[in-house]
């Protein structure tokens, strides 16, 4: 194939180039070397889900993980239909590993991953968190390659990864599979997924733009299909009933909860009152009695959608009533901080009562174009940005790093400054 001028290729003819071996170059790899991609997920203290996906034959991938040269402990991940997880266990708290993935004797990814400090280790800690991620070229920067120099232990990606719904868009499992494949072969993502453990949730594009129920009903075969490819890309350690929305602990100072804001979504045009949900009524209560018995200094809530400020209806602006009677709930719960994506532009907000939220993105897709400057609204920027969270005792530091490595926003505020309160 050769393209020349303007002339790019496509989705399909880009895959056929990476399985080709002409676009990755993996160790151990050769020009007849099959397409792969690989993930480290949900590490926590003492385990990380290791995700594999190849089109070779293979039925099987070994795995190899170490510390310090030294070998702990060998593991497969089983292959079926070119996909498959397992759980590597028995690690040890706040380490750093090198987990190598080998592939019919060729070595195919090379992840370094560092497991959870413990709920009672006081240390500093650093994550960063991504959203909206598309390989097309024409969204090409140097902000993945800022991320890993940023050293974080700990990705977060919460959604638009991948766009699935555009250039075609897809409708089967294997037009998914092929997405979310396409994704994490395209070399600067792999970089990115081979520095750190990641956690995930979708938002939209992993389905359609602006998912809701109405949008699930009209088409069930196709959302049902893309739920089966997320969940084999990002399997978790122990699936349940479609509960994608978890909590983790990240020392003594952060724990960490991802939210799901479209599976149990009502209609965004539906009637604004107590029976509209963003998150149902199950982890709406999870929330709340999460964040009231955490122990940690800082609880950071992780939404793929504002709070507010952002264009259109599917942000929580049109879920008003839920998310209203949730800043309710929150007064006095110390150490509160939203960070949320979707709308493609860094922004600082404050709302009622004091909450704060981030918004981040996009990693890599077209910039958004806000509307005006609400008093809520404290700095925005409209450009490529990813945030790093870095937490120091009583200090929590949201850091906006740019596409040239920039960091282009900074604020550090104590538990006492994320302390939801009424205005006295």
């Amino acid at each position: 194939m050769r393209y020349a001028g303007a002339v790019r290729p496509t989705r399909r003819e880009l895959l056929q180039l990476l399985g080709a071996g002409l676009l990755v170059g993996a160790a151990g790899c050769s020009d007849a070397a099959p397409a792969t991609a690989t993930a480290a997920l949900d590490p926590d203290e003492d385990s990380v889900v290791i995700a594999v996906w190849s089109d070779s034959p293979a039925r099987a991938a070994a795995i190899e993980v170490r510390t310090d040269g030294v070998l702990v402990t060998e593991a497969q991940v089983a292959l079926r239909d070119g996909l498959g997880s397992t759980v590597v266990s028995g690690l040890a708290p706040a380490t750093s590993y090198e987990i190598v993935i080998a592939l019919a004797g060729a070595v195919i990814a090379t992840h370094r991953v560092q497991t959870a400090p413990s709920a009672d280790d006081p240390r500093p800690v650093r994550i960063a968190i991504g959203a909206d991620c598309d390989p097309n070229p024409a969204f090409a920067s140097g902000l993945l390659d800022a991320i890993v120099a940023a050293a974080p232990e700990l990705l977060i990606t919460i959604g638009d990864f991948p766009y699935t719904d555009n250039g075609p868009p897809a409708h089967t499992v294997a037009e998914y599979r092929e997405r979310h494949a396409e994704l994490r072969s395209h070399p600067p993502v792999r970089a990115m997924l081979e520095s750190a453990g990641l956690y995930a949730i979708y938002d939209d594009h992993e389905f359609v733009n602006d998912w809701d129920a109405a949008k699930v009903a009209a088409e069930p075969d196709r959302a049902a299909a893309a739920l089966k490819v997320w969940d084999e890309f990002f399997p978790l350690r122990t699936p349940a009933d479609q509960i994608r929305y978890r909590s983790w602990r990240w020392g003594a100072h952060l724990e960490c909860f991802l939210l799901d804001c479209r599976h149990f979504r009502s209609t965004n045009q539906a009637p604004d009152d107590a029976a509209k949900t963003m998150l149902g009524e199950a982890q709406h209560r999870w929330l709340i009695d999460g964040l009231t018995r955490s122990t940690a200094t800082f609880k950071l809530v992780l939404t793929s959608v504002p709070l507010d400020f952002g264009r259109g209806d599917d942000h929580w602006a049109s879920f008003r009533t839920e998310r209203d009677a949730l800043f309710a709930a929150l007064v006095g719960i110390a150490g509160v901080v939203f960070v949320s994506g979707d709308q493609h532009w860094f922004a600082a907000h404050r709302h009622a009562f004091g909450i704060r939220e981030f918004q981040i993105g996009p990693l890599a897709r077209g910039l958004g174009e806000p509307l005006g400057m609400p008093p809520g609204v404290m700095f925005r920027a409209v450009r490529e940005n990813a945030g790093v969270i870095e937490v120091d005792g009583d200090q929590l530091t949201v850091l906006a790093l740019g596409a040239d490595g920039e960091v282009f926003y900074r604020e550090t505020l104590s538990a006492a400054d994320l302390t939801p309160a009424t205005p006295a």
